[in-house]
């Protein structure tokens, strides 16, 4: 059965792609940089990102049925192609071991702080290797259940957080002072909008043909959802607060008082905790499609399974390295602006280019057939 997905399931995937992590730390990040016009950059991040969006799906709907490796040899020819396979494969693969050691970071220090880091691990890997197997048509449909669900516990209790949360912490919303830094500040969201290729791995059908702008308005939804979650945070804790703590918005969340729920920081971690395993289940994916495209010949399980031995022992030579994570997030904006914006880019021109020297070619060869 062919791959494929509906435009409601691509906006799942790319909203749980993008918020698997970021909607834990970001409001420090925020606060640190643009301080209470942290809506600003992350709006105008958000459209600049809705535009790659837009990019990626128009590729993907010129080439209907293939997907990134299959129409860049149209486009470059099969060395280049395999070069960007490459690049997306060890892009992933990076990607990938940055969402395990957060998570790794989450279960030890909210949930299970005696159990050895490699146990997490490894139960981690083999659950997302599992999943990954079975391809991108059930996670699609899985997505679609789970985002759900997190988008609406996330929401009410954003909702309850600016209800509860004092208006002063947030105001005003446009500090000229602070204008300097959102060169800065919008070089850091590049970390957040991660993870936007993983369309590159979906085969588009007729049923995608509005995908170009469901996936833009997805961004810029995207863009409003993390503001929500920076200025309640912010409401919350104060601007201080939020930057002292490297996990902000639980710590906010811990406060929020709700009618029956009396530890909200558990409720919201359950599906936050989902959340974060969907946004690594489709990064893994992505590192599983890209190798099997590369290795045609080797079975899909056995390479699932070469992938998970990679990634556990990069993982567990990660841990050991002091800062791992300030080390990824120094370079990530490179490799994100690469993979989203700067690729998807060079072949949507050089993919009309050709396409309208073919219609030139198409029509003097008619115009020499008229008599």
């Amino acid at each position: 059965m062919t791959n494929s997905i509906t435009n409601r399931q691509m906006f799942f995937i790319i909203f749980l792609t993008l918020t698997s992590y970021t909607t834990i730390n970001l409001p420090k990040t925020m606060a640190q940089t643009a301080g209470r016009s942290s809506w600003i950059p992350i709006m105008a991040v958000s459209i600049i990102f809705g535009g790659a969006a837009v990019i990626i799906t128009k590729l993907n709907n010129m080439y209907q049925g293939k997907v990134l490796f299959d129409y860049s040899q149209e486009i470059v020819g099969k060395v280049f192609s395999r070069l960007i396979a490459s690049y997306y494969l060890l892009f992933f693969l990076i990607f990938d071991v940055y969402l395990k050691l957060k998570l790794v970071g989450l279960l030890k220090s909210n949930f299970l702080p005696q159990t050895p880091q490699f146990i997490m691990l490894l139960m981690g890997i083999s659950l997302f290797g599992y999943v990954a197997y079975k391809g991108i048509t059930n996670i699609a449909r899985m997505f679609e259940i789970i985002g759900a669900l997190f988008l609406f516990v996330t929401i009410g209790l954003c909702a309850a957080m600016l209800l509860e949360g004092t208006s002063y912490s947030i105001l005003p919303f446009f500090n000229i002072t602070e204008t300097k830094e959102y060169m800065n500040t919008m070089r850091d969201l590049a970390t957040p909008f991660t993870g936007l290729a993983v369309l590159f791995i979906i085969p588009f059908t007729a049923q995608n043909k509005k995908a170009p702008k469901v996936a833009f308005f997805t961004l810029l939804f995207i863009g409003l959802f993390y503001v929500l979650i920076v200025e309640g945070t912010i409401m919350i804790l104060g601007i201080n607060n939020t930057i002292a703590f490297n996990d902000a918005f639980i710590e906010a969340i811990k406060i929020v008082e709700l009618p029956v729920i009396e530890r909200t920081d558990i409720f919201y971690l359950t599906f936050g905790l989902t959340s974060l395993f969907t946004g690594m289940i489709i990064v893994f994916t992505g590192i599983v499609e890209f190798a099997c495209k590369l290795f045609p010949k080797v079975k899909r399980h056995i390479i699932v399974i070469a992938i998970a031995i990679v990634c556990f022992i990069i993982c567990s030579f990660a841990l050991n390295i002091n800062n791992m994570n300030d080390v990824f997030e120094s370079f990530a904006p490179y490799l994100v602006l690469t993979s989203s914006i700067l690729i998807p880019t060079l072949l949507f021109i050089i993919a009309q280019v050709k396409k309208r020297i073919l219609q030139k070619s198409g029509e003097g060869g008619r115009n020499n057939e008229t008599p």
